[in-house]
């Protein structure tokens, strides 16, 4: 599970995130990032996803493969949405998913 000291919990920081950022995504998930010296990461599910059930478990799955991925993972303030058609893709393709984006945008260390 992914600690508190490592959420990105604030209503500023995620503003902050999206405005000054840099972004990438595919057609499930998008990622916004800023670099710094503590890693953090915060996540955003909307009402497009589905109902709370739907929503909750979405943020379960990404929560989990971000706490599998933290140790490689550059430090900054990180953003993972969620986008409709997310609720079909398995935990693996999640993680998968969120390891490409993170990769793509430089914030994944080369092992």
């Amino acid at each position: 599970m992914l600690s508190r000291d490592s959420r990105l919990r604030a209503r500023g920081s995620f503003a902050y995130v999206r405005a000054h950022g840099s972004k990438c995504g595919d057609g499930m998930i998008t990622f916004v990032a800023v670099k710094g010296n503590c890693k953090r990461i915060g996540f955003i599910v909307s009402n497009k996803i589905g109902k709370a059930v739907k929503r909750n478990l979405v943020k379960r799955r990404m929560r989990g493969a971000a706490a599998e991925l933290l140790p490689a993972l550059v430090g900054g303030q990180m953003i993972f949405v969620a986008r409709p058609g997310i609720t079909g893709l398995t935990y693996a393709e999640i993680k998968s998913r969120m390891a490409r984006l993170a990769a793509k945008a430089g914030f994944l260390k080369s092992v």
